[in-house]
């Protein structure tokens, strides 16, 4: 059978999709049978581009960066200044005041900008201008996130175009099959009725959160109690989505136990299998039985080196949840927007640890490396106080941290866990460690120096 657009079974001009758009997620994930004009770039229009600006501050955080684009997403941000509100879009927190840029207040009375850049204002003079040193006062920052695009349609629509060409991909299906028609509409024309819902419980949040790495995507796969084939889409952790993507099982597609992890740094984690039962009897070829003493026994992986065995657990334990006990819902309620807003917080408020992310704050705080950095000991940026202090560490080990994970292990040993949160309280322990060493910028600068030799893992 000739090889067609699974949307339409158009075979002239198929191209590679990014089954998630490329600008969520660095590792790339690709369904080749999708046309190109009317399945492909068009969604872009439809409703991509609305859900990745949207989550500009998201992506921005996580150091998730187009491969097209040169830069990071730019987010609407205001800031306040010696009492003064001033709105921009910035992609780095550097453009605020580090370049030639100037920002008028909302109240449209002031501009405020490097001060050579000010004086070139032709009305500019001594009587109206006021010089701020930023590294001294106390700036704070606003940052609006648009909760509803969660439950927009555009949201709706990309999850499931995630959904349908991720299980598509997984059973080579490489032309239209009829099956699909429901959730194709939906996807292309918006069409029909409660094919995606949100997931609310919150123990499914929970398991999400506690079994993935922070910051990534998961898909998984499950057949429901009325044989309907379902996607669940989780979006960093945030917002869990569940798509019923046929009415029931269907011949032309054996593999309905999927399951795939996309991490912040581009790793994949997937097992794919035909049935449960299967899944789970070639599960438990994956262990022997052995003696530990007193007539005790324990269950042992037999290759040690299968990563993805923890994930299979999950899946196994969890599956009777995820076909007769998910609470799902098409419109917004308090509990699930908690939930959303809980697990939000804690992206913005703490920290992945990637060498992209480090190289880039590295880039951007450092034009060269021949000038030092004096910090705002007022500063309330909680990220990237963290950030320097990752520099003040890497600087103090006079080359003992070679690597990401020399600094994970020091890192794991500072702060007792795997995941750190940058509260007001670590922010303010790291600012007083930093700031109670005098030649601090020194180590800083040289901190910068050793991440900007280090390669890419």
């Amino acid at each position: 059978m000739e090889k067609g657009c699974i949307y339409c079974g158009e075979s002239k001009d198929l191209s590679k999709s990014d089954i998630i758009p490329d600008a969520l997620t660095n590792a790339k994930i690709i369904n080749p049978n999708v046309c190109r004009v009317e399945h492909n770039n068009k969604f872009s229009d439809l409703f991509e581009d609305e859900v990745i600006s949207k989550l500009a501050i998201i992506t921005n955080e996580l150091d998730i960066k187009s491969s097209k684009s040169k830069r990071y997403s730019s987010y609407e941000v205001k800031i306040k200044v010696a009492g003064v509100e001033y709105a921009t879009k910035i992609s780095s927190e550097t453009e605020l005041f580090g370049s030639n840029k100037k920002m008028r207040s909302v109240d449209g009375k002031y501009l405020i900008g490097q001060i050579d850049e000010i004086r070139k204002i032709k009305a500019a003079n001594d009587t109206n201008i006021n010089v701020v040193d930023i590294n001294q006062i106390e700036i704070d920052k606003i940052v609006k996130i648009d909760l509803p695009v969660f439950f927009s349609q555009a949201m709706y629509r990309m999850v499931a175009k995630i959904a349908f060409e991720w299980y598509c991909l997984n059973n080579e299906v490489n032309n239209k099959i009829n099956s699909f028609e429901p959730i194709i509409q939906f996807i292309t024309n918006g069409t029909g009725n409660d094919l995606v819902t949100i997931v609310s419980n919150r123990e499914v949040y929970d398991l999400i959160n506690k079994t993935m790495d922070f910051g990534s995507h998961t898909l998984l796969a499950y057949v429901g109690k009325d044989n309907s084939v379902n996607v669940l889409v989780s979006l960093f952790g945030m917002a869990i989505y569940n798509i019923r993507i046929c009415n029931s099982v269907i011949d032309e597609c054996k593999n309905n136990v999927l399951f795939q992890n996309l991490t912040l740094d581009a790793k994949r984690i997937q097992f794919k299998f035909d049935t449960f039962e299967g899944f789970v009897n070639n599960l438990k070829d994956s262990f022997i039985e052995i003696e530990v003493g007193n007539r005790f026994t324990a269950m042992m992986p037999k290759d040690m080196t299968d990563t993805t065995l923890q994930y299979q657990l999950a899946y196994a334990t969890n599956y009777p949840l995820f076909q007769s006990y998910l609470q799902c819902i098409s419109e917004p309620d308090e509990k699930t927007i908690s939930l959303i807003k809980k697990y939000m917080e804690e992206i913005l408020q703490s920290s992945a640890i990637t060498i992209r992310g480090l190289k880039r704050f590295v880039k951007e705080h450092f034009k060269s490396f021949d000038e030092e950095i004096i910090l705002n000991p007022k500063g309330t940026n909680k990220k990237a106080m963290f950030m320097f202090y990752l520099l003040f560490i890497i600087g103090q080990s006079n080359g003992d941290i070679r690597n990401l994970l020399d600094l994970n292990k020091v890192l794991k040993e500072k702060f007792l866990g795997e995941t750190i949160s940058i509260s007001d309280e670590v922010s303010f322990r790291l600012n007083d460690e930093i700031f109670a060493t005098a030649d601090y910028p020194y180590i800083i600068l040289k901190g910068a120096r050793e991440i900007d030799s280090w390669d890419y893992e």
